[in-house]
């Protein structure tokens, strides 16, 4: 299939240039033949007949007129009709018919004097012309035969030429009406071609104009939309490696050298600092394994909130105290270990940050959508810096550094599956002191 349009262009807007003009074309000629069928050939006919007519009645009358009257007659004809009658006997030249107006005009002839006609050419009065040889019969029925002629001027209606005409001028006006078109069209979804390369080299593309035709201008606004995505997630994995490159490093320093010492003096407490530092490697990759892993699931089942919200709550280690106000029945269409992770991790950020006081979750139910908020009673958050925690290996010092386990990812990766789901998740000040983590979700999401 391939092979039978190699003639085709090769670029979109070629291709959508030709066929726009080829269609155009195709109908142009459509339409002139058409006109041509079904109102030029009949205007043709009955031209021509009645020219024929008048050509014969004019023949008779020279015929019956008296000779010292046809030169009045004569000049008569050439005024009103632009017709000259002669004796026959004059030679005439055959002539290339392109016009359809002449077999016309002699089949007219013809079936008006019964016999075939030929029309030749030759000089009309001062000018070129075409002359019929025509038969005028007495009431005998005997045949003289006469020569009528009419100058070119007689003919002065070009059909074909017209017609000519309008397809070349309407070929030209479709070509550059269809070329501009096409570049209208096209140009958007070239641009978007580059930019999406630019995109592909790991590049961020100026944003596309979001104008033009609805359906490109939407294209323009999510490709931007999917342009800041990727970016940032460039950046997250910037940071990620770079972060995970960073707090290994430390931990697997002090096992360096706590093995070293263990060489020279064994002692238990190395053991324990070792083991320490392994448990805290294992946890940091822990969590950025999470990254990936929380991503692959796609379906949205359908479960009960106030079930997920006390599942999560039994999850926790013992001492941590997670009171649920239980709300109205709550039937979500989610995708539920998605946000079980998100879930679990703010209540995990709780209760460390949470200085040990109680953590409090509830949820509402408004417009179409459920708030889920997570509640402590910890230093707080300032609000120049709650938008900052959300990135990867953030730390808000001293409160939350990575002496108390944290790894810095708990947040960010709270606020990346939030954003492949499309939920809302942000920090606010809790009235009386501590952070209210806000989950937002549509109730069929």
């Amino acid at each position: 299939m391939t092979r039978h349009w190699r003639w085709l262009p090769r670029s979109l807007f070629g291709r959508t240039a030709w066929v726009i003009a080829a269609v155009s074309i195709a109908f142009q000629l459509f339409t002139l033949a058409v006109i041509f069928y079904f109102a030029l050939v009949p205007l043709g006919r009955h031209a021509t007949d009645d020219l024929a007519a008048l050509m014969l009645s004019s023949a008779q009358a020279w015929r019956q007129a008296d000779p010292a009257e046809r030169p009045a007659l004569a000049q008569r004809l050439a005024q009103q009709h632009k017709l000259h009658v002669r004796e026959d006997g004059e030679a005439t030249t055959a002539f290339h018919r392109y016009l359809p107006y002449f077999h016309f005009l002699e089949t007219a002839l013809a079936t008006r004097a019964g016999e075939p006609v030929a029309l030749g050419a030759g000089p009309v009065g001062a000018s070129d012309g075409y002359w019929a040889r025509l038969p005028v019969r007495d009431a005998a029925g005997h045949a003289t035969w006469l020569q009528v002629g009419f100058p070119e001027s007689r003919v002065a209606v070009q059909p074909s030429a017209a017609l000519l005409i309008i397809l070349l001028v309407g070929a030209l006006v479709i070509f550059f009406t269809s070329a501009w078109l096409a570049r209208w069209l096209i140009g958007p979804l070239a641009q978007l071609a580059t930019a999406t390369q630019r995109i592909g080299k790991g590049q961020r593309p100026p944003p596309l104009a979001e104008s033009g035709p609805t359906e490109l201008a939407t294209l323009a606004r999510e490709f931007n939309r999917m342009g800041e995505e990727v970016e940032t997630l460039l950046s997250n994995r910037t940071t990620l490696l770079a972060g995970i490159s960073h707090d290994l490093r430390s931990p697997l320093a002090r096992i360096r050298l706590a093995l070293g010492m263990l060489g020279e003096k064994p002692a238990p407490d190395l053991l324990a600092r070792i083991t320490h530092d392994v448990e805290n490697m294992n946890l940091l990759i822990a969590r950025c394994l999470e990254v990936g892993r929380d991503f692959a699931e796609q379906d949205s089942v359908s479960f009960n909130l106030c079930e997920l919200l006390a599942q999560i709550a039994e999850e926790q280690a013992p001492g941590i105290d997670v009171r649920g106000r239980k709300g109205p029945d709550c039937q979500l269409q989610a995708r539920p270990l998605a946000l079980r992770r998100i879930l679990s991790n703010l209540v995990d950020n709780a209760a460390r940050y949470g200085d040990q006081q109680p953590i409090d979750i509830e949820y509402d139910i408004a417009a179409g959508f459920v708030e889920i908020r997570v509640l402590d009673r910890g230093a707080g958050i300032p609000e120049n810096q709650r938008e900052t925690v959300f990135q990867p290996f953030h730390r808000l010092d001293p409160s939350r550094s990575s002496r108390t386990g944290g790894s810095g990812l708990g947040l960010a990766i709270v606020r990346q599956i939030a954003q492949a789901n499309d939920w809302s998740v942000w920090l606010s000040e809790r009235e009386g002191g501590g952070t209210v983590a806000h989950v937002r979700l549509p109730l069929a999401s």
